[in-house]
């Protein structure tokens, strides 16, 4: 199968780096050595020698060419680069692979996302996460890197990253996974015992008081074709996780001011994917037990806790 892909975010990615040693004050070599961007020649960060640059031209080249080996050849693929160029993020969204949540009646595509760093900040892996196709929502998932993560040293073999049985273990794990959603939407809350939770998630400081605010909104406003939910008493765990990974990845919800989100799709999307994997880990605990769920519905200790009904 032909590799169909579309749509990259972020252009500034696909450049090679090359370690270059540092000098001591004395004229001596230093242990230390930069990893630098051979085009601009910017300091990207810092290493030892024991350290193994993994160029993300190659990364990336590698894992289409094992998506195309197991006929994962039709993705939509979208690129973040951050700390001009010292992290990357590729999410590979497969939404002709898809899962259905009954309970709901919700489908779910199958999302890859990559990742890669020069600063040392992020090992080289692959996570498995979610495509909510019905308004392309980001869902996390509580799989992390699987067994497809790997240091930056010496040994470091990239083949061995994308093997096959990786990605088998990686589509399994999508069918299992969409059970979590399913627990969740069969969890029935009122509508403010949703608006408690987020401002319960606020006062834990997970989220800030502008996210709780914005994802209060959709909560309290569910669309008409039922994207979001419906209005009355039919409201569940799993239509609060949607709103809130609705707020996170939607363009217009991000803050023009640069707090929390900040202003650019690859800072957003770091922030988006750290805070919907904390909610759906908190949501998953509270649906397993009923002490907990009761803690994360409880009214909050504040005075101002706004409910709306529309």
């Amino acid at each position: 199968m032909p590799i169909t892909a579309k749509q990259t975010i972020d252009t500034d990615w696909d450049f090679t780096v090359a370690q270059e040693p540092l000098t001591l004050p004395n004229g001596k070599q230093s242990k230390v050595f930069a990893n630098v961007r051979t085009d601009t020649g910017e300091e990207l960060g810092y290493c030892t020698d024991r350290y193994a640059i993994v160029n993300s031209r190659d990364l990336v080249n590698k894992a289409e060419d094992a998506f195309e080996r197991k006929g994962l050849g039709n993705f939509e693929r979208k690129i973040y680069s951050t700390d001009g160029g010292a992290k990357l993020r590729v999410t590979y969204d497969f939404t002709d692979k898809t899962i259905e949540i009954p309970e709901v009646g919700d489908e779910m595509g199958f999302r890859l996302i990559l990742q890669n760093s020069f600063d040392r900040s992020l090992r080289v892996s692959f996570a498995l996460g979610f495509l909510r196709l019905v308004c392309t929502n980001g869902m996390s998932t509580l799989e992390k890197e699987l067994d497809m993560l790997k240091k930056h040293s010496k040994s470091l073999d990239i083949d061995s990253l994308l093997t096959d049985g990786a990605l088998d273990k990686a589509m399994a794990r999508f069918t299992d996974a969409g059970a979590v959603y399913g627990n969740l939407a069969k969890l029935g809350i009122t509508q403010d015992q949703g608006v408690y939770a987020l401002q319960n998630q606020a006062n834990t400081g997970l989220i800030s008081e502008k996210v709780r605010e914005g994802i209060a909104s959709i909560w309290n406003s569910p669309r008409e074709d039922g994207a979001d939910g419906e209005f009355g008493d039919n409201r569940n765990l799993y239509q609060l996780y949607n709103a809130a990974t609705q707020y996170l990845t939607s363009d217009e919800q991000v803050d023009k001011g640069g707090s929390d989100i900040g202003t650019f799709e690859s800072t957003r999307f770091e922030y988006a994917n750290r805070v919907s994997g904390q909610l759906l880990k908190r949501f998953d605990l509270a649906a397993k037990n009923s002490k907990r769920l009761d803690k994360l519905v409880a009214l909050p200790k504040v005075a101002d806790v706004k409910v709306e009904n529309n």
